[in-house]
């Protein structure tokens, strides 16, 4: 009788079995590994979330807060519901706009007896020496003797602050000013006149301080 070499074939179609049973139990594992990691995160999303919201919400604040602190370190102030910061250097009136432009502002836009009496009381205290006036938003450049604001409103001509004989459009000693007086400057060191006064008109290429102003201080 001849001798088998090799594994019977009970032996064989026993193994085969087990082979499709251990890969029956490893793909069970796998759709329950699955199964799991979905049910996960499904507990888990409830709970993430409102987390990252309240993440969001954070970092939104923290960059607010850090807006507001920018300007209060550039010198903002606020006054009357209104911000506003008052130069310590000397800019001819473009150079003054441009300046409040990059501060996400403009240059003051004057629009009742109330705030021009806060400003002049204000800049009283900040004027050292005679010629620290500060320049505001009006100006007569594209048409003379038609006042506008830096935002293109015209010039209510009954809410005006004209110191006594102003606006003259002096053209200077000697000629100097040939374009005459376009621009509006406010304050005087010692001043007596109307408290409620205080504009004048004045070359644009003058160099002074200036008052910017925002609508709030962030």
């Amino acid at each position: 009788m001849q001798q088998s070499s090799g594994p019977s074939r009970l032996t064989r179609m026993h193994q085969h079995r087990t082979d499709d049973q251990d890969e029956e139990q490893q793909t069970a594992g796998k759709f329950c590994c699955i199964h799991s990691a979905r049910s996960k995160v499904k507990l888990i999303l409830p709970v993430l979330i409102p987390g990252l919201l309240l993440l969001t919400v954070g970092i939104t604040a923290r960059v607010v807060a850090g807006c507001k602190s920018i300007k209060r370190n550039h010198g903002w102030e606020s006054h009357g519901g209104q911000c506003y910061v008052f130069s310590t250097k000397y800019l001819n009136w473009t150079q003054s706009q441009e300046e409040c432009v990059r501060m996400k502002s403009h240059l003051a836009i004057i629009n009742d007896e109330e705030e021009q009496k806060l400003l002049m009381g204000i800049i009283k205290g900040k004027m050292k020496e005679k010629d620290d006036k500060f320049w505001i938003g009006l100006n007569d450049r594209q048409t003379e003797g038609v006042w506008r604001w830096v935002d293109n409103t015209p010039l209510n001509t009954n809410k005006t602050f004209w110191n006594y004989g102003q606006p003259d459009d002096w053209k200077g000693r000697k000629n100097k000013y040939p374009d005459g007086e376009d621009c509006v400057r406010m304050g005087e060191k010692n001043f007596k006149g109307n408290s409620a006064a205080g504009w004048c008109d004045a070359a644009c290429e003058r160099e002074f301080k200036f008052i910017c102003e925002a609508k709030v201080c962030s």
